[in-house]
């Protein structure tokens, strides 16, 4: 029941981002709205796949399935929408603080590898790692700017968030700790909710700019 919760919820916020997202767009135009709303669609297609094979079928679809090539996708259009809202100079930034995103991407990336499918959690890890990357790189450019950029920087933050309660996610999955709420990880499933729907509020103040 729990699960089922979760995922529900999740949906819910997915297809409300992505309507949101949409009515931006189509009123502004706006391509940071259009990549939005394409990350929310992937989210929640993903999502409904997941949970009409969970309950239609029960048994766990073999992999590479059709819920990982919705995952995969939304990670892209984050990856896009990042390189949108960057600033034109912030692409020639160099500093050492950004490979932070390698230390920590390529230990985890190896450990989901070691109990799961290796060629997702490669493809995973690999974008994981880049739209870590840009978060850091765009918040050590802020830091150096005369007059930051607030709404660029919660933009950044929020990214991170997500990218930090992902992993999370995925290290309490394993192993399972039961169907109930003892269980952490529909906790940071919950959290991670929170942070896709702080993605839009964060997007809007980021294009407002």
């Amino acid at each position: 029941m729990a699960e089922l919760i979760d995922n529900l919820t999740q949906l819910l916020a997915a297809l409300s981002g992505c309507v949101l997202s949409g009515v931006f767009y189509l009123r502004s135009r706006r391509q940071p709205y259009f990549l939005l709303c394409c990350f929310y669609g992937c989210f929640g297609f993903g999502l409904l796949y997941w949970l009409l094979y969970a309950l239609l079928v029960t048994d766990t679809p073999p992999m590479f399935y059709v819920s990982d090539i919705g995952w995969i996708s939304c990670f892209l259009f984050l990856l896009l929408l990042q390189y949108s809202l960057a600033d034109k100079e912030e692409h020639t930034l160099r500093s050492r603080l950004p490979w932070l995103a390698l230390g920590i991407e390529i230990p985890l990336t190896a450990y989901y590898i070691s109990i799961g499918d290796v060629f997702y959690n490669l493809i995973v890890g690999a974008l994981m790692a880049v739209m870590l990357w840009r978060a850091i790189r765009g918040l050590v450019w802020q830091s150096k700017q005369p007059k930051p950029d607030q709404s660029k920087r919660l933009f950044h933050l929020v990214m991170i968030g997500y990218i930090v309660l992902e992993n999370g996610l995925w290290l309490s999955s394993y192993p399972w700790a039961g169907d109930t709420l003892a269980n952490p990880y529909f906790w940071f499933d919950f959290a991670v909710t929170a942070s896709i729907l702080a993605l839009f509020p964060a997007v809007r103040k980021a294009v407002r700019a």
